[in-house]
């Protein structure tokens, strides 16, 4: 990844094939299981955490490119499994509440991205990416420059 990032398309690209992603599929994510049941389950031939891992850098490099709909996939295949059991992160996680704030920004919901970062810097101030983040909110928005500089001095 540290070579390809400017490269958000190879990283897409890459990420499909590793996880099993038909490439004509934008709108949802078919993936293909393998191994036994329970804990155990592995997508691709990888494990967990290397699965969690090329979601999120998929995630991420969809929305670079432009395609929402790949980035809120992932963001369900994160979530995949009944009741939270099974899945790779939990919905309350700052991990996860992270890319959700990234999906909203992209998809123009700025209000539901904003408070999920507010809610990140109340229960850690020191949380960078969601005080950048939040700057970024205020910022690309017309006539919030004085808000965007109030959210950088916070």
């Amino acid at each position: 990844r540290p070579n390809r990032r400017g490269e958000p398309q190879t990283v897409v690209t890459h990420g499909k094939l590793l996880l099993g992603i038909s490439e004509n599929d934008n709108d949802g994510i078919m993936m293909r299981w393998k191994g036994g049941g329970g804990g155990g389950l592995t997508l691709g031939g990888i494990g967990n955490a290397e699965r969690l891992a090329a979601l999120e850098q998929l995630c991420l490099a969809s929305l670079d490119v432009g395609n929402v709909p790949l980035a809120e996939s992932c963001l369900d295949a994160l979530q995949a499994g009944t009741s939270g059991k099974n899945s790779l992160v939990s919905k309350e996680s700052a991990r996860y509440r992270k890319l959700l704030g990234t999906c909203l920004e992209a998809s123009g919901d700025y209000d539901g991205a904003s408070a999920i970062y507010d809610k990140l810097l109340a229960e850690n101030p020191s949380n960078a990416y969601a005080a950048k983040r939040k700057y970024c909110i205020l910022a690309a928005q017309p006539n919030k420059e004085t808000e965007a500089m109030a959210a950088l001095n916070d």
